[in-house]
């Protein structure tokens, strides 16, 4: 399964927060700050996220692709998927998560993903 995202996808957060409640994901608010961003890495649960505030920005190393994710962003990070988190300023939202609890560590390198 690859990376999804779809710009203009939700006009609310109660929008948001029904799809994750139908899709019976793990529902968590997130209030991220300001980061320098993250080497490749993945994690071994699927993130649905749903940007309300700020802009996420992550790169997919599988195509080169580098994502700008604003409000009303879904994009979708399947399970045991590698991503690139990019500099960022900050962000808010709501994140559907395939598992609880969430196997850690959350962020895992890119060496562990034949384990």
């Amino acid at each position: 399964m690859a990376i999804s995202v779809e710009h203009d996808y939700f006009d609310d957060i109660a929008q948001a927060r029904r799809e994750i409640e139908t899709a019976q994901l793990h529902c968590h608010e997130v209030d991220a700050a300001p980061s320098g961003g993250t080497p490749i890495h993945w994690h071994d649960v699927g993130i649905h996220f749903y940007v309300q505030e700020g802009v996420f920005r992550f790169q997919d190393p599988a195509n080169g692709a580098v994502y700008e994710c604003g409000p009303g962003t879904k994009f979708v990070i399947p399970e045991r998927t590698l991503h690139i988190e990019e500099e960022h300023h900050g962000y808010k939202g709501l994140v559907g998560l395939t598992k609880d609890p969430v196997p850690q560590p959350f962020v895992r390198p890119p060496e562990e993903l034949a384990d």
